[in-house]
């Protein structure tokens, strides 16, 4: 068997632009693409509809010169920094954006797409922005509600986009291949987890951000490449200390970088750009109603900190994580003035103490404006353990 490197993998190349020829080609059939912040959407709504959910990121922006003129400094830096490419033209491609209560930072975007992108005069074609709200706790009746604000949702898409009225033979086909994709992606999360990982955290993060960024039926004919691909593989086999990272967003490899050349390796994470996007899937547990079923998913699935009462079911998964991926050590990271993962990071610095699994916490901004501090902190952490 041979160690296979996915370094210069197309597929995961996708990741390292925003932009993608599969994009181009979706376009140029008359499809449109629709935007998104927060992995609390209906992915198979809008996909149903024809319509392209592309997760918003800012790989590769090293600044927020244009977006700090209408967010303040003390708001989050990935926000601004994907706004500040969106005023550069760099998501000119979007045909709307699609935004929910997830956080303040991201919720604004909201108008600010209205009055800053979609109605400059030179935006290159017509383009619609969409809201609904979640509730921030988890009941029966949140659930009713959040239902509820997606079916206003899905008259709002056919009626804006002109669309037939989507079906629910339609739903149930994308919640086929959504099924498939998550299914495959988490075949190549056991891959990562055991004693050689047959991939590094940057490569997997790679296949997570290409995967939100391509038609799904794609990604899985790639998903399932790479999976027979690293069947083949003999793993990576190293002395390198096996790390879970936690905490808010991450859509660069130049911070998993960052800790993988320190002398580790990611072998998990919680990150909305990693586990957290394939850890659950659509059961049709509703008879003739596959939208609920879809809304049933989103609303219950395994939480990002926004769910304000739901911290002791996202510290069993970490939990259980650090003992299968037989991890050294914890890595918490939040992007400055997050108070979401602010509050979940600093109680897993205490809570993960009865594992007697060391815990770094880290404070930093998107880009990597302070590296040296960062790469000093984690040498120091890794050393310790």
């Amino acid at each position: 068997m041979i160690c296979v490197s996915l370094k210069n993998d197309k597929f995961l190349q996708i990741s390292d632009s925003i932009t993608n020829p599969y994009i181009t080609e979706w376009l140029a059939d008359g499809k449109k693409v629709l935007g998104y912040y927060c992995t609390y959407i209906p992915d198979e709504l809008l996909y149903a509809a024809n319509l392209l959910p592309y997760r918003i990121r800012a790989t590769g922006n090293t600044e927020t010169n244009l977006a700090d003129v209408y967010m303040v400094r003390f708001t989050c830096s990935f926000v601004r920094a994907t706004f500040d490419m969106a005023l550069r033209g760099i998501y000119d491609f979007l045909d709307g954006i699609l935004i929910c209560n997830s956080c303040d930072h991201s919720r604004r975007m909201f108008e600010l797409f209205d009055l800053k992108i979609f109605g400059r005069g030179n935006y290159p074609k017509p383009a619609s922005q969409f809201y609904y709200s979640i509730p921030h706790i988890i009941t029966d009746e949140g659930f009713e509600w959040f239902y509820t604000e997606i079916q206003e949702l899905k008259t709002e898409l056919e009626e804006k986009y002109n669309l037939e009225t989507i079906t629910n033979q339609d739903l149930l086909e994308t919640i086929n291949i959504y099924n498939k994709n998550r299914e495959l992606l988490r075949k190549i999360h056991e891959m990562r987890i055991i004693d050689a990982p047959k991939i590094t955290g940057s490569e997997a993060l790679q296949i997570s951000m290409s995967n939100n960024s391509v038609p799904k039926e794609a990604a899985n004919r790639e998903l399932e490449r790479i999976i027979n691909s690293l069947k083949e593989s003999e793993g990576v086999k190293s002395n390198a200390k096996r790390i879970m990272l936690v905490g808010s967003e991450v859509d660069s490899t130049d911070f998993t970088g960052l800790i993988e050349d320190s002398g580790a390796l990611i072998v998990s994470d919680f990150l909305c750009f990693g586990t957290r996007n394939f850890l659950d899937d659509v059961h049709l547990g509703f008879e003739h109603d596959p939208l609920k079923s879809i809304v049933e998913r989103v609303y219950y699935r395994m939480s990002c900190p926004r769910m304000m009462d739901d911290h002791e079911r996202r510290l069993e998964f970490v939990k259980n994580e650090i003992k299968r991926a037989k991890v050294d050590g914890v890595i918490l990271q939040r992007i400055n003035n997050c108070d979401l993962h602010g509050c979940d990071n600093m109680l897993y610095v205490h809570e993960l103490k009865d594992l007697e699994i060391p815990v770094l916490n880290l404070d930093r901004e998107f880009y990597q404006a302070d590296t040296t501090r960062l790469q000093t902190r984690i040498e120091a952490f890794l050393e310790m353990l």
